[in-house]
């Protein structure tokens, strides 16, 4: 896509045209079809690069995409979900869920919003494939993204399965 630039797997930025920048049903399109030769997620960035103070990213999540709990230090979150399903899942920092909120897009009459004014453990539930709009603070910094000790690292597959099942079974969320 000539209006996307690679910077890493699954992480493209939006060229600037002028003073302003477009993103079109074409450029979702091409990032959805990424994700089946990758890890079932990928994004695109508007912000121009890592220092920027405002990080703005369309975010495609294949249905039952690992997320891994993680909260961010000193940056805020928020996440306007376009389409598709998820359960947004807050936890204490034991790894106990203390929030579940089921997402819908706008249609649905579901929240479809949220901002995270505190940094806590949340990870996401594909419900169904979703495309979401995620605004964060920058700069990007890798130490500030903190990864729960109490779940598996994404790339251990027999234990991310075994982790969401539980979860699921545990929050009595419905199976899909």
């Amino acid at each position: 896509m000539k209006n996307l630039k690679k910077v890493a797997k699954s992480v493209y930025y939006s060229k600037k045209d002028k003073d302003y920048l477009l993103v079109s049903k074409k450029d979702i399109s091409f990032i959805k079809a990424k994700k089946r030769l990758l890890n079932s997620k990928s994004r695109i960035c508007t912000h121009s690069k890592i220092t920027e103070k405002i990080h703005e990213m369309l975010i495609f999540h294949k249905k039952n995409s690992y997320v891994r709990p993680h909260k961010h230090l000193n940056r805020l979150e928020s996440f306007h979900l376009i389409s598709g399903e998820i359960y947004l899942i807050i936890f204490n920092d034991k790894g106990k869920p203390t929030k579940v909120i089921e997402m819908g897009d706008y249609s649905t009459g579901k929240i479809f919003y949220y901002r995270m004014y505190k940094s806590c453990f949340h990870t996401l539930i594909i419900k169904k494939d979703a495309l979401f709009h995620e605004v964060t603070s920058g700069p990007f910094k890798k130490k500030d993204t903190i990864f729960s000790d109490w779940s598996p690292d994404e790339k251990n597959k027999k234990k991310v399965k075994k982790f969401i099942n539980n979860l699921k079974s545990n929050l009595k969320l419905e199976s899909f």
